[in-house]
């Protein structure tokens, strides 16, 4: 007889007390004050519940308390469905955010949907929107703000529906976006509630191509406070309320994001092994030590090249005041799979880097790469060998600030498309802030040159100066990238991508940094590390032994430095002057315009004799400064005269030494730049 009555008593309970999350009016359902982590769990200070957190997050200053930092990659929470909150007619969601970066594509704050059928979402859009979307009556509508959420700077947001009136979007107190509607909300009762993450891949916004994009996974890049759903809609006044009880004293802690490039200032020029720093969420993902990035610095100059993860190794130069300018790599397209390239490679599983030379003469730097789709796949597979197009790229490094981009193609197919100038953004950046509108100029052989403008139109650059060879990158600091080509180079601009009343360059930033799959995404807002591109160079490609292909051609940047003394330069490059020696058991092998020197090649006994050359520079054929690399020479230290005068040692000539399995070859430069004819004598101590 007792047990009967107990089971009558907990049964009368059960009909008379809500279950726990059950819609009540006037009721908060569920509230993440977001104070305390506990064992990887987070809290419902309402229902008593705690939440596990997936991925990376931390705890930082809120607005009331602690917030949670969501890292944009891998954050979310999750609630089973039948522990999720349950929704009536008449509910609200209120959260405060501050947004680091907008989201790839809509993401939410908190959702519990099948969405396009039933449920609710309540998230934020990738140019800062918000919205509350959900099912009314079985069927999806959305109430979307026009307003976009600031970045860097805290936010109050409320989602309310009312089943007579609909629903409102408020942002900081006002009314920011309304939806009229009648009905019954549709739930999704047997979906979990995720919070800062889609429950699948999504697709990013905005793709250049949507054949050349996957979905992906990603979450808000944001602090998130004070997330409460509640069991009815909300007024104005009650919205001002709730928007006026909490207030932010500080501003949040979401510290500006630059790329990184080493130590600023000048250096000691070397190729340097570290591991570059961009910011701490975007850090955390990378599986790599601390030998992971390659940085070159010079004597005298603030200028560095960066081979850095985050350009998937692309190196670039960055100027005294932090702007990058970068290049393209080997690339090839088809229309089923769109770009194979380096940028594709977000985890650099097929890009490396490493230093081959290291001296105070000369730094050789190897990239090494395969071009891979946004799949994943190869491009040009040898259908006998299974070997794909496969990329060396040797980068020398001069004193002078000068550097050669050697780039071999082993492909079974065409040669691959290597050059195309691309200007990077930190982000907060607009490509208009970090280049002139006077974009480019370009100048011939014979130091005539003409400055290109993106002001009202695409420029034609053939329009002069004819037989260009030299681009210099008008960037907005005191140092300009340049590059110089081979004759027969064909510069073209960037024409195509471009979007009207965004910018006057083409845009996009699924390169460098992102790890979305896209092989083109075009940029929304100044959030994201980004990049934009000014022209096509066309350099001649040459055929080399085997499956071979090869391109070469000078990087470079200078101050100060007048179209004339570029074109001396790239004379000297492209036309260098004849050296004649005529010391026995010394083989001069001419000129190696893949590493900018002059190759010598002693016999088996090695360098034990003074070495006297002519240097027949000319007007046509001048020198702007000089390398000899004397193979085999052996490990030891030189006596240089110039025209019968000594030169000084780490101040008029540099030595370097380079040990392989045959010898030790030395590396000698020798500033010196001139349209006249001289002799060196090199004697060995």
């Amino acid at each position: 007889m007792k047990k009967i009555v107990l089971v009558l008593f907990l049964g009368l309970f059960f009909v008379f007390s809500p279950l726990p999350g059950l819609a009540q009016k006037g009721k908060a359902l569920a509230w993440w004050k977001f104070d305390e982590v506990k064992k990887g769990r987070i809290k419902d200070s309402i229902s008593g519940l705690e939440d596990e957190i997936f991925g990376n997050y931390k705890l930082v200053e809120g607005v009331s308390g602690r917030g949670l930092k969501l890292d944009g990659f891998t954050t979310v929470i999750k609630r089973k469905p039948e522990q999720a909150p349950r929704l009536a007619s008449n509910f609200a969601i209120e959260a405060w955010i501050a947004l680091a970066e907008y989201p790839w594509n809509w993401c939410p704050i908190v959702a519990q949907e099948e969405e396009g059928r039933q449920g609710y979402y309540f998230g934020l859009g990738p140019r800062g929107e918000v919205a509350l979307k959900m099912a009314v009556n079985g069927r999806w509508v959305e109430c979307v703000s026009e307003e976009k959420l600031p970045l860097k700077t805290w936010a109050h947001l409320v989602g309310t529906f009312d089943d007579k009136e609909g629903i409102k979007i408020y942002i900081n107190g006002k009314l920011s976006a309304e939806l009229r509607t009648q009905g019954q909300f549709t739930p999704a009762i047997g979906q979990t509630l995720v919070i800062g993450m889609n429950r699948d891949k999504r697709l990013p916004s905005d793709p250049v191509r949507p054949f050349g994009t996957r979905p992906a996974w990603f979450s808000l890049d944001a602090i998130i406070d004070e997330l409460k759903i509640s069991g009815h809609s909300l007024n104005d006044k009650e919205v001002v309320a709730a928007y006026q009880v909490s207030q932010p004293g500080k501003a949040p802690a979401l510290p500006d994001r630059r790329m990184p490039s080493g130590p600023e200032g000048p250096g000691r020029f070397g190729a340097y092994y570290t591991k570059l720093s961009f910011y701490e969420e975007w850090d955390a993902l990378w599986r790599s030590g601390p030998y992971s990035d390659v940085v070159v610095q010079f004597d005298n100059s603030p200028i560095r090249v960066v081979f850095w993860r985050g350009t998937r190794y692309s190196p670039v130069w960055v100027m005294e005041n932090g702007l990058w300018m970068a290049d393209q790599s080997a690339e090839s397209f088809t229309d089923q799979e769109g770009c194979f390239e380096h940028m594709l490679d977000a985890k650099c599983l097929y890009s490396h880097v490493r230093i081959i030379e290291n001296s105070p003469a000369r730094v050789v730097v190897h990239w090494r790469y395969i071009p891979v789709s946004v799949y994943q796949n190869y491009s040009q597979v040898d259908e006998i060998t299974g070997w794909p197009d496969a990329i060396d790229e040797y980068y020398t490094f001069y004193p002078d600030i000068l550097g050669v981009r050697k780039i071999v193609m082993w492909t079974s197919g065409k040669p691959l498309g290597p050059q195309e100038n691309i200007v990077l953004c930190h982000p907060g950046q607009l490509p208009e802030e970090v280049v002139d509108l006077e974009a480019m100029t370009l100048i011939n052989l014979k130091g005539e040159a003409k400055t290109h403008s993106w002001a009202e139109k695409l420029p034609d650059l053939q329009s002069g100066p004819k037989d260009a060879v030299i681009q210099v990158i008008n960037l907005k600091s005191e140092w300009k990238p340049f590059e110089i080509f081979e004759p027969g180079c064909r510069i073209t601009v960037f024409g195509i991508e471009l979007r009207e009343g965004i910018s006057r360059f083409p845009w996009w930033n699924h390169w460098p940094v992102a790890q979305i799959p896209s092989d083109g995404r075009y940029a929304q807002a100044p959030d994201k590390a980004s990049h934009f591109s000014l022209a096509w160079a066309r350099p001649p490609i040459h055929k080399g032994e085997g499956k071979t292909y090869w391109a070469n051609w000078l990087y470079g940047a200078a101050m100060n430095k007048s179209p004339q003394e570029l074109a001396l330069l790239a004379r000297s490059w492209i036309n260098p002057p004849q050296l004649i020696t005529k010391n026995a058991g010394l083989k001069n092998e001419g000129y190696d315009a893949g590493q900018r020197a002059y190759l010598l090649s002693f016999d088996q006994e090695g360098m034990k004799q003074p070495v006297r050359i002519e240097v027949r520079a000319s007007q046509h054929s001048p020198v702007a400064n000089l390398c000899l690399v004397l193979k085999n020479a052996g490990e030891k230290n030189l006596l240089v005269r110039l025209n019968e005068k000594e030169l000084k040692r780490g101040k008029d000539f540099y030595l370097g030494f380079n040990r392989n399995l045959e010898g030790t070859d030395l590396i000698l430069w020798i500033y010196k730049t001139s349209e006249k004819p001289f002799f060196i004598e090199l004697k060995p101590e």
